[in-house]
């Protein structure tokens, strides 16, 4: 095995990110642990972050032997002849200098998932009085949209959560997970047992849409994350190092079930763009409605999101994060009345200076994306 690290001192405030709901980023005391299948090595990355702040990142690389097991199966089972499956004994010449370029590759992913090298400080320092998101940037100064590996592991979730409760789209997320994507055994007995999402080429080229489709998903989404899974390994969309995020984004946006809400999360996850915010996110219109007004039924309409959150700009996703941090009772002077009315004039205003009507909810309930 070779193994690359890194050690980083944070340009702002800084955390290392929570545990994964589906399962892909998890943590065993101090330390984070993910796995990523690149090329034909298996990558374990590992992140800790140190008492003076400083984030120390490795990421070790074995090669894939092919058998039965090997898209799916535990590398760590052994084969005939008693050799171990993942290759642990030491590689030489042209082996490691291929292990390493997979383990410098992954580690640069790594870092990008975690947001370690992401300056906080000026959004911080900018509307940490704000009235309305202040209370949460001063709690929290390091909160943040979270952060995917890949382009198509932000679209396969956020796929995965349109119009569904969250918990039914965690549910789809951990079968797919489960029954199509790599899986690593622990090296050590105190490391967990780990999986990766299945990339592009495997959707399009190992599933088909009925592979999904038996997973939870709806026909329609997983006709659509199959096609996108297409343009993607084929490389008629360039999601790659280098990419140009605006065309990732149009391109993704002429698919067919691809829309904002999904593309917004796609920009703030895997291409680190915070100045798109997921306007039409239902917890961020719950949160917005219900701070404003103090009514949880509230909700604020897609389109006065957007001109809420033109306020922050560039910092749009920043700012929805810290908005669906924050409880109505953090804002002791706003009471339970709705916010004087007015339209908003520059983006750089603080919330109470240009208000906007809220809207309560309709008695049934939303069947929107979480």
């Amino acid at each position: 095995m070779i193994e690359v690290r890194a050690e980083i001192g944070p340009p702002g405030p800084y955390r290392l990110p929570r545990p994964t709901a589906e399962g892909l980023l998890r943590r065993r005391g101090d330390v984070l642990f993910r796995f990523v299948r690149a090329g034909d090595h298996d990558v374990l990355l590992r992140a800790a972050q140190l008492r003076d702040g400083r984030v120390v990142l490795g990421a070790r690389a074995r090669p894939v032997h092919a058998g039965p097991a090997a898209g799916r199966g535990a590398p760590g089972r052994s084969v005939p002849g008693g050799a171990p499956r993942g290759g642990d004994g030491p590689l030489r010449g042209a082996d490691a200098e291929t292990a390493r370029a997979a383990a410098a590759a992954a580690l640069e992913r790594w870092r990008f998932a975690l947001g370690v090298d992401v300056d906080l400080s000026p959004f911080v320092a900018a509307h940490r009085d704000d009235p309305l998101i202040g209370p949460s940037i001063r709690t929290r100064p390091w909160l943040g949209p979270s952060r995917r590996l890949s382009v198509f592991e932000a679209l396969l979730c956020a796929v995965c959560e349109q119009l569904i409760a969250y918990e039914d789209a965690v549910r789809i997320e951990r079968r797919l997970i489960a029954r199509h994507g790599p899986a690593r055994a622990p090296d050590v007995a105190t490391h967990p047992r780990l999986r990766d999402a299945p990339d592009a080429a495997a959707v399009a080229h190992g599933l088909v849409p009925a592979h999904l489709e038996a997973c939870g998903l709806a026909p329609k989404r997983a006709t659509a994350l199959h096609r996108a899974a297409r343009e993607l390994a084929s490389g008629r969309i360039d999601a790659g190092p280098g990419c140009d995020p605006d065309r990732v984004l149009l391109r993704l946006g002429r698919l067919p079930e691809i829309g904002t809400w999904t593309l917004a999360l796609v920009a703030s996850q895997a291409l680190g763009r915070d100045d798109r915010p997921p306007s039409g996110d239902l917890n961020l219109r719950k949160a917005l409605g219900r701070i404003l007004t103090g009514d949880p039924r509230a909700r604020v309409p897609e389109h006065e999101v957007d001109a809420w959150l033109a306020r922050y700009a560039p910092w749009g996703a920043l700012a929805a994060v810290h908005v669906m941090a924050t409880r109505p009772e953090a804002l002791a002077s706003r009471g339970s009345g709705t916010v004087p009315v007015g339209a908003p004039a520059a983006p750089r205003r603080h919330a109470t200076q240009a208000g906007l009507p809220v809207r309560p909810a309709a008695p049934a309930p939303e069947p929107v994306a979480a």
